[in-house]
């Protein structure tokens, strides 16, 4: 039972080297079929046409007529069972073989031994049957040929007087083959292993490969792969995804895709590499990325790894906790203001309403009351800010959502239809944010706009233009006007708390707008214009928006 497991699977392993070592056995066959197919023809061409330019002697012609026909029908039924692959491919190698070696003998004997030098075709089929299937058997069956063929030469010797250097000649001949035979299987089963080595090998390469790929798209944050010259040669889902999902990235340039990280790269490759550095861009004006460069390889100023994170959710996780610690921090202190504030408003009410005041007096107490309501005013705007709950986002169809908000705006303002216009591109995209915070921030800039513009509110043009910007994955929202616009000192305080250029606010509007759209996950910025006016401009981040 033991030496039948170790046959099969010595015949197993035969047939795994053979796969391995040349692929598709049956176009081994098929090449063997087409060499017999030749080698018949050959020997018909050569015992039996008058232009044959080799004389054959023959000791026994119909043995030779029966042998060459035998052959041929041979030939024609292994070309059929290649054919139909049937029986298995080392068993058609066996039975082809040592057919063959059966009709090489009777060729030979029929033609006199090795004078007809027709013993060489002997080597063929014994090599091909130890290099294809090497092992025991091919050995045994190539030591059996050469016995029959010493014998055949030996009988030939005896009863036929032939050459004893034909004898010889037999015996260099048989001693080749054996050699060529036994070397040729010990060459073939090392290829074998080495074959199957190198597959197994190129297998592991593979899924290795592939499990660095499923690695890569399956990380939160983005993998770059650009070359020297700028061209991106890989790129994951996630980076993909922020690039705005280009339908052909292969051999192109990341400028194309991405002008400010290519940016950042030409002067990390011309400055700082090989040193890895940590830097943050606006991704076409609107997303925020933190990219790290890294290269890849010993090689200076070759291929470059470029890592990309978005730092919305980072910053919205942040914008919680401010506003939390904001929250217990200014409760205390409106608790500590009111009190006090409300007994000096109500000890002015009281003495306002004192007969004995003269209008110096009087105008003293307006003062106060007014800075009172103004106080008042400041910290309930403070613990507003510090009461916002946890946004409750719901799906916005922005532009329809902005046509219905600036319809309620218009009627609760100076403006007229006219002096507004929308345009949002797409007109079907849609965010994931609060519907009250995007109301207030949109009060809070569309009112600043009418308060700040500095021009008759007849002449006032207010514009609203939004969308997703070509290779971005986030929508922007741009509110613009016509106005005088905001001095450059201005600029640098604008979302500061309690700044203000007026006598009558407090100076949380803008700042206010600004939290609500980063606990939303989004941001507000001014954006610089090259034109009179000035523009503010809203992102919502598409991560938030799934």
């Amino acid at each position: 039972m033991l030496s039948r497991t170790r046959q099969s699977g010595h015949a197993s392993s035969h047939s795994l080297a053979f796969d391995s070592l040349h692929g598709d056995p049956w176009k081994i066959l098929w090449l063997y079929s087409i060499y017999r197919l030749a080698l018949a023809g050959v020997l018909i061409f050569l015992g039996f046409s008058s232009y044959s330019p080799v004389s054959i002697y023959f000791l026994n012609e119909e043995l030779f007529i029966l042998a060459i026909g035998l052959y041929l029908f041979l030939t024609i039924t292994g070309s059929v069972t290649t054919y139909i692959q049937w029986p298995d491919h080392l068993t058609q190698i066996s039975f082809n073989t040592v057919a063959d070696t059966i009709v090489m003998l009777k060729l030979i004997y029929s033609t006199g031994g090795m004078v007809s030098e027709l013993g060489l075709l002997m080597t063929v089929p014994l090599f091909t049957l130890n290099i294809l299937r090497p092992g025991q058997i091919s050995l045994f069956i190539t030591a059996s040929s050469i016995v029959a063929l010493l014998g055949l030469e030996v009988y030939l010797q005896k009863y036929h007087q032939s050459d004893a250097r034909d004898l010889l000649q037999t015996g260099l001949l048989s001693l080749f083959i054996l050699t060529g035979s036994w070397l040729g299987g010990k060459w073939a089963i090392k290829a074998s292993s080495t074959a199957a080595l190198a597959k197994r090998r190129g297998l592991d390469i593979a899924n290795l490969s592939q499990l660095n790929q499923t690695i890569l798209d399956e990380l939160q944050s983005g993998i770059l792969v650009v070359e020297r010259s700028g061209v991106i040669r890989h790129i994951n889902s996630t980076a993909w995804e922020f690039l705005g999902k280009p339908n052909s990235w292969r051999s192109r340039p990341l400028k194309q895709f991405a002008p400010e990280l290519d940016k950042h790269l030409q002067i990390w490759l011309d400055n700082i590499c090989p040193k890895v550095i940590t830097c943050d861009i606006k991704h076409q004006g609107t997303m925020e990325l933190r990219t790290r460069f890294t290269q890849l390889g010993t090689q200076t100023k070759g291929t470059t790894l470029i890592n990309l994170e978005d730092t919305s959710e980072q910053r919205e996780r942040v914008q919680e906790v401010k506003l939390a610690s904001l929250g217990k921090l200014t409760a205390n202190i409106a608790h500590e203001i009111r009190n006090p504030l409300g007994a000096i408003s109500h000890s002015a009410q009281l003495l306002s309403e004192s007969a004995n005041l003269d209008k110096v007096d009087m105008r003293m107490v307006q003062i106060i009351q007014s800075n009172s309501r103004r106080m008042n005013l400041t910290i309930e705007s403070v613990l507003n800010l510090s009461r916002k709950k946890k946004p409750h986002r719901e799906s916005i169809r922005l532009k329809a959502w902005i046509n219905e908000f600036l319809d309620d705006f218009i009627t609760q303002s100076v403006l007229k239809k006219e002096q507004v216009s929308v345009s949002i591109l797409p007109a079907d995209c849609s965010v994931m944010f609060d519907p009250a915070h995007l109301h207030q921030i949109m009060w809070n800039l569309c009112r600043n706009i009418i308060k700040h513009a500095s021009i008759d509110s007849t002449n006032l043009q207010i514009k609203i233009k939004g969308g997703i910007p070509n290779h971005s994955r986030d929508i922007m929202l741009n509110i613009l006007d016509n106005g005088k616009g905001i001095s450059e000192e201005t600029q640098k305080h604008l979302f500061e708390p309690f700044y203000t250029t007026s006598d009558s606010g407090t100076g949380l509007g803008l700042f206010m707008s600004k939290e609500l759209a980063m606990s939303n996950g989004g941001n507000l910025e001014y954006v610089k214009t090259a034109y009179r006016g000035s523009c503010f401009r809203l992102t919502f981040s598409k991560s938030r928006n799934h």
